[in-house]
């Protein structure tokens, strides 16, 4: 089978991004079965290398940065509705040059990631190969991609990182229900170990909460803060350690579109200066120098701060699925998560964490506190979460799943042709044999 994967032009396939990460675990499993091709704009050698058995090909978005700055001051002069993104101008000259090189080396599978306009221009192109969108966030549901209906129709599958997605996709599109799916992203379950992988897990006496995410204010990092002034009146020994790089998303490609209004209202003085002075601004003085902020740490390094954690907080106001919630699952942490977004689907309340109101440091201090006053939940907590991860989200459990689907998605299309075919000439004209009916 030849496969081919089309990564969003601006992004670079291999840091520590959620994608990238689900890009390279995945591409590298199936190249053990398949011929995998990934489509970039930017990497980091060159073009036709082969990288951990996948091949890649290059496309330079030169020519369309420099269009899409020139069409950005246009889009904002005449205030065209929604993100730059959602245009059909997006990257268009990539997406095409990425279609017309697929028509003269055919791939059976195609997968589109986050992109509509992308995969259409695809299947214009290329209408024998079958065409996966991969969507990894509601965009589909939350904006007004031209012709999207029509488009998704023309589709051969569509898969999202969640069911809050695959679902908002299936009301909004009954018509493709049948073609959409489910695919959680996934953990590498060896890169987390734990201090015992059974019920007698010895917690030591301190108090250590942790959070790994980039600092904007939908994550909820300032609530966490909050949370925290709380937390330490009762328990002065706790610390609080926030891993992650100040990167504020543009709200109006962000928040405004996962958040209700009154909400990101309430963010506006967040966008105004440092987000991450402001939240150090928050911090009482009987929490100053128990608040830790490291910045920006190697996806490759990040299991070592899930180790040395006792708690993990994930404060976030909207999660399309919450990758760093699973891996603390898998490092045998407890988690304290605000129920936003796709976050009920990854934990389950009482059994493998605690789910709280979003925007509610009250909620999340309390939380936090019957974790460190009951061992016993914590312990139960862990070997719960660790079990599901193991069972739920393997990176070969997510490949053979996909790898099943490509699989249906050719036998399905092949008999769709072999129904639609005309006869063939040659048996058109034969006179049915006088022991057989008559064909209608």
């Amino acid at each position: 089978m030849k496969v081919a994967f089309v990564f969003p032009p601006n992004w670079t396939p291999h840091s520590d991004g959620s994608l990238q990460i689900w890009n390279h675990q995945v591409t590298t499993r199936l190249a053990k079965v398949c011929d995998v091709l990934v489509y970039s704009g930017l990497l980091s050698f060159k073009s036709h290398d082969v990288f951990d058995g996948v091949r890649y090909r290059r496309f330079s978005p030169r020519w369309d940065n420099r269009f899409l700055k020139r069409f950005q001051l246009l889009h904002d002069a005449f205030h065209i509705p929604g993100p730059l993104f959602s245009s059909d101008l997006w990257y268009l000259g990539y997406a095409f040059r990425v279609g017309l090189h697929l028509r003269r080396h055919h791939r059976d599978i195609v997968q589109v990631y986050n992109y509509p306009q992308f995969a259409a221009v695809i299947k214009w192109l290329n209408p024998t190969s079958r065409v996966v969108l991969n969507m990894h966030g509601e965009i589909l549901t939350q904006l007004k991609f031209r012709n999207l209906a029509r488009r998704l129709s023309t589709l051969d599958l569509i898969v999202s990182c969640s069911d809050l997605i695959s679902d908002g996709i299936r009301c909004s599109f009954p018509d493709i229900s049948n073609r959409c799916k489910t695919l959680p992203m996934g953990i590498t379950l060896e890169s987390f170990p734990v201090r015992k992988d059974n019920i007698e897990l010895v917690k030591p006496a301190s108090k250590r909460i942790l959070h790994i995410g980039r600092l904007s204010p939908e994550k909820g990092v300032h609530v966490l803060v909050d949370a925290f002034n709380l937390i330490v009146r009762q328990f002065p020994d706790a610390t609080l350690t926030i891993v992650g790089p100040e990167w504020v998303a543009p709200r109006a490609d962000y928040a405004d579109l996962c958040l209700p209004k009154e909400v990101t209202d309430g963010f506006a003085p967040f966008y105004k200066g440092s987000y991450l002075e402001q939240i150090k601004k928050r911090v009482c003085p009987e929490a100053a120098g128990k608040i830790h902020f490291p910045g920006l740490v190697s996806h490759s390094e990040v299991h070592a701060w899930y180790e040395n954690a006792d708690v993990y907080v994930a404060p976030g106001y909207y999660e399309s699925f919450g990758m760093s919630i699973i891996e603390a699952m898998a490092a045998g942490l407890p988690v304290v998560a605000c129920g936003g977004g796709a976050v009920p689907e990854v934990v389950s309340h009482g059994r493998t964490g605690l789910v709280v109101d979003v925007g509610n440091p009250a909620a999340i201090a309390e939380a936090i506190a019957k974790l460190f006053l009951d061992p016993a939940l914590c312990d139960s907590i862990s070997v719960a979460a660790r079990a599901e991860v193991r069972q739920k989200y393997s990176w070969d459990t997510i490949v053979s799943t996909l790898f099943g689907w490509y699989d249906e998605t050719l036998r399905v299309s092949c008999n769709k042709q072999l129904v639609n075919a005309p006869p063939r000439a040659d048996t058109a004209s034969v006179a049915p044999s006088p022991s057989q009916p008559p064909r209608n």
